[in-house]
């Protein structure tokens, strides 16, 4: 955990760095552009390494296991839910980078309308439902595929609403809320 907390911190810190400098290029004390532009092979190899470390030496994806109404928040790596077991009702998950992916076929729904809100700036979501709860999903990306239950969008800006037949007269049934930046998406039932 102290590891992962490391790298997070010195991420932030390269950000702002960078962020630091290209406003002094902006005001013209430095020359920060040209300088990266020369230098940019450098940034790659440097990201190609840490892409090969983080996954063969640090333990970047994440299981949790989830509680009602639990709100959790990620900036970097991948992150799988597994709701075996627990109440998924209230559930909001926020990440920055990474994959997300939810299974819910083991989920103990309640009597009422589990709601559920998704939110990814770059990557992946999927999201595993199980095929005897009736389900409404509104999802959208800025960039990339949208996949629910067979019905589709591909592209910039786009959106995909759907809803099971039969939605409004049940009481156990499911809402899911979910938003990318630039990604996939991805709903199926099990």
């Amino acid at each position: 955990m102290r590891q992962k907390n490391f790298w997070t911190i010195l991420f932030g810190i390269i950000l702002i760095l960078i962020g630091i400098l290209a406003l002094l290029d902006s005001f013209e004390f430095i020359s920060f552009w040209s300088a990266l532009g020369k230098l940019w092979p450098l940034i790659l190899i440097g990201l190609g390494i840490w892409l090969l470390l983080k996954r063969r030496y640090l333990n970047w994806d994440e299981k949790v296991e989830i509680k009602e109404g639990k709100k959790y928040s990620k900036a970097f790596g991948d992150l799988r839910i597994d709701s075996a077991g627990m109440d998924p009702h209230g559930m909001d998950v926020e990440m920055g980078f990474g994959d997300l992916e939810v299974n819910l076929i083991k989920a103990n729904f309640s009597d009422r309308e589990n709601v559920i809100h998704l939110a990814l700036g770059f990557g992946d979501i999927k999201v595993w439902m199980p095929s005897e709860v009736k389900v409404k999903v509104s999802a959208s990306c800025g960039a990339g595929d949208i996949d629910v239950l067979g019905k589709s969008a591909d592209g910039l800006g786009k959106s995909v609403d759907y809803l099971d037949e039969g939605y409004d007269s049940v009481q156990k049934r499911l809402k899911i809320f979910a938003k990318i930046g630039f990604g996939d998406i991805k709903f199926s039932r099990v």
